[in-house]
């Protein structure tokens, strides 16, 4: 039902269509009989990726293949937890997305904004095309992807076949990720090689389904919370434009009290967006902080060691991780700039030249902006750019260890 509101705004006012459509098509939302998609997936995914990496093993002696089996553990581990977890926190991200579809309904209610000429309205349009611009993007990327992560195990493996003649030495199948498949010889049978091999492709764009639902929708909530305080803002600054109550006639009191507390309504509702998105967000933050401190220590451990095409599969990974820790920092930060806006456009305002009555909205506001607001990684900080910093440095401090212990054994 929370979702009506946003379905009916015009189409260029409707809060992430893109990302509801893909979570809808995989039954997460909508009739409930199709939840089973979901669950068919993820078990898929497990079945074939998570469950023999994680129980049966890498399949392999050598400890570069056990570093990047390991990584990639990690890399799919995180992502099919986090979804999991998103889908347990559906309620919270329906209401988030009816908040926000009020908050666009009240700073575009009139007629004039409705003409297309306010700044609200453009401001929401512009920002909606480029979340739209990302999201085909990261699409895009993702649907490649797993067709990348195959094919140069595969092109490898038919040159090195059909070019071996009548040698003896039993041919070795490099895989596109390292683990055993139940007990098939996948590194030595032709036939099991390539039964795992479409088996694989399947969990690969499984695995790619999921990364644009959790990627996209987590990054674009955060994009919308920001954009809710600099509609605040807005609105706050074009209170300057009126003027004070005290040379102000009857009509101007009653226009200005009455847009003050449009103001501070919507003030209210940006500030539920920002908790809601917290209360969805800060756990799978703060697993994709954790994870990508070890994932990026191990991938630089493997890189540094092996140049070849596998480096392909480990970069596929690799940027999917980055832009993903990249985009929660950079817009963390956005979000706290935007929330610290509202109270800097309340300050500039001659508050003392307002009667008690307006008075004590300002004091409510600033009162508001005072605490401190962003999302964080389970409550331990505050995400932001520093931080991304700070993981760079600690994924590289654990390599220099990690390459100083293996290399002295």
């Amino acid at each position: 039902m929370e979702l009506s509101l946003n379905r009916s705004l015009p189409p260029e006012l409707q809060i992430m269509p893109f990302q509801l459509r893909w979570i809808e098509r995989i039954g997460l939302i909508g009739p409930r009989g199709r939840v089973y998609r979901f669950w068919l997936a993820i078990g898929w995914g497990t079945f074939v990726i998570l469950f023999p990496k994680a129980v049966l093993g890498m399949g392999s002696s050598q400890l570069d293949a056990i570093i990047k089996g390991t990584a990639e553990l990690l890399f799919e581990g995180n992502l099919f937890v986090a979804v999991g977890l998103l889908m347990l926190k559906l309620p919270l991200l329906k209401r988030l997305v009816h908040v926000m579809g009020e908050i666009f309904l009240q700073v575009t209610h009139d007629e004039q904004r409705l003409r297309r000429k306010d700044q609200c309205f453009e401001l929401i349009c512009v920002q909606n095309s480029k979340i739209d611009r990302f999201c085909k993007f990261y699409f895009i990327y993702c649907c490649f992807g797993p067709f990348v992560f195959c094919i140069p195990a595969t092109v490898t493996n038919y040159v090195r076949y059909f070019g071996a003649g009548n040698e003896s030495e039993q041919l070795q199948f490099e895989l596109p990720m390292e683990q055993e498949f139940y007990g098939l010889s996948i590194r030595t049978n032709f036939a099991h090689y390539h039964l795992f091999m479409v088996l694989s492709l399947s969990a690969y764009a499984v695995c790619s389904y999921m990364s644009v639902i959790k990627v996209s929708t987590l990054l674009i909530m955060v994009k919308y919370s920001s954009l809710s305080y600099r509609l605040v803002a807005v609105g706050v600054r074009k209170l300057a434009h009126l003027p004070s109550l005290d040379g102000a006639a009857g009509g101007g009191t009653e226009r200005k009290l009455t847009m003050m507390k449009e103001i501070v309504e919507l003030h209210r509702k940006a500030l539920e967006v920002t908790d809601l998105l917290e209360n969805i967000i800060n756990i799978p933050v703060a697993m994709q902080f954790l994870s990508c401190i070890l994932f990026w220590c191990l991938t630089m451990f493997y890189v540094s060691t092996n140049i070849n095409y596998n480096l392909f599969n480990v970069m596929i990974l690799f940027w999917l991780s980055l832009i993903e820790t990249f985009g929660y920092s950079y817009l963390g930060t956005e979000l706290t700039r935007e929330a610290q806006a509202v109270g800097r456009a309340i300050y500039e305002l001659p508050w003392y030249e307002e009667n008690a009555q307006l008075q004590r909205y300002y004091r409510l506001m600033i009162q508001r902006t005072q605490r401190e607001t962003g999302i964080t990684a389970a409550k331990f900080f505050v995400v932001g750019l520093d931080k991304f910093g700070k993981v760079i440095n600690l994924s590289y401090s654990y390599y220099l260890v990690l390459k100083d212990v293996l290399g002295s054994l």
